[in-house]
């Protein structure tokens, strides 16, 4: 059984976008596994640590792991902090929870210049240029052979980001648990349904075949009841990377309350949590909650 729950306190949030109001939230993720018959070792990494960026300071953590075993923390090849855990003790269940506190502040970037594409690609550094090519999840030229009238058309950067963002959110459907984890960017939009993941993935392979460097986003919209969220950031040179939500037809601006926890070429680089066990028999996931929760100044 998979449940996933966001309790958010009665704390008025509308008014705190208009100034742009620094909130603090406190975002905790539990997941728990049960196993038919004892496992003798457990291995997880766990990426649901908020990042560190220009609009959100984390301010403090607390891990709870059961049962115990080995921690290691680490930064991944995209600056990501992760935590591997290993663990030797046998055990019939196991328990994972991450209470995170963070600042985050509603944003828009602005550019005061177009670019006309294409972009000159010599001008990336090599981790942008990573964010160009095809990954597991998103092959950008599959994706524009379905949608070439779409992508064709588009001929500056600033056009491609609102353009494309805003044809994702109208012509993709939101349908909860029309798609799996795995699903390819291909499929749903062949499909024309998804949700947050599959809208990210889409306008991720549209501009990436357009040539922008663009990389997925894993992370929680705090005033949106559901579960974890994905967005996209797209490179504009001599700017950085701008903000693209398609689920919510947001370009150039996270003017909500976002969480970020890291980024990626696509989900399998930032999912939650990843491992492996060895055991006879087969897990289950049992419970899975993602709550913010809003702590007034």
């Amino acid at each position: 059984m998979l449940w996933i729950r966001i309790f958010v306190s009665d704390f008025s949030l509308n008014s705190l976008k208009q100034n742009n109001y620094v909130l603090k939230v406190s975002v905790e993720y539990d997941v728990s596994y049960s196993y038919d018959n004892i496992v003798t070792i457990n291995d997880n990494v766990l990426r649901v640590f908020p990042s560190k960026e220009f609009w959100q300071t984390p301010i403090d953590e607390q891990v709870t792991i059961t049962p115990t075993g080995k921690e290691l923390y680490y930064t991944d090849r995209f600056g990501n902090r992760n935590l591997r855990i290993k663990i030797t003790e046998p055990h019939y269940s196991s328990y994972f929870k991450v209470i995170s506190t963070v600042e985050t502040t509603p944003y828009k970037v602005t550019v005061d210049d177009d670019i006309s594409l294409p972009l000159d690609k010599s001008i990336f550094s090599p981790d942008v240029r990573t964010y160009l090519n095809a990954s597991t999840l998103i092959n950008p030229d599959m994706i524009r052979q379905r949608a070439p009238d779409i992508v064709d058309n588009v001929k500056t950067l600033k056009e491609a980001l609102q353009v494309l963002t805003e044809w994702v959110t109208t012509n993709i459907e939101y349908v909860p648990a029309s798609t799996t984890i795995q699903t390819k960017a291909r499929e749903s939009l062949a499909m024309g349904v998804g949700v947050c993941q599959d809208k990210a993935h889409i306008l991720i392979g549209f501009l990436r075949s357009l040539g922008i460097p663009s990389r997925y986003v894993s992370g929680i919209l705090v005033d949106t009841p559901g579960a974890t969220h994905a967005w996209a950031e797209a490179y504009w040179p001599n700017v950085g990377w701008i903000p693209l939500d398609p689920t919510h037809n947001r370009s150039f601006d996270l003017e909500h309350y976002y969480v970020k926890y890291g980024h990626g070429r696509d989900y399998n680089d930032v999912s939650p949590i990843t491992g492996s066990f060895e055991s006879d028999s087969p897990n289950s996931l049992t419970q899975l909650n993602v709550i913010p929760t809003i702590i007034p100044q």
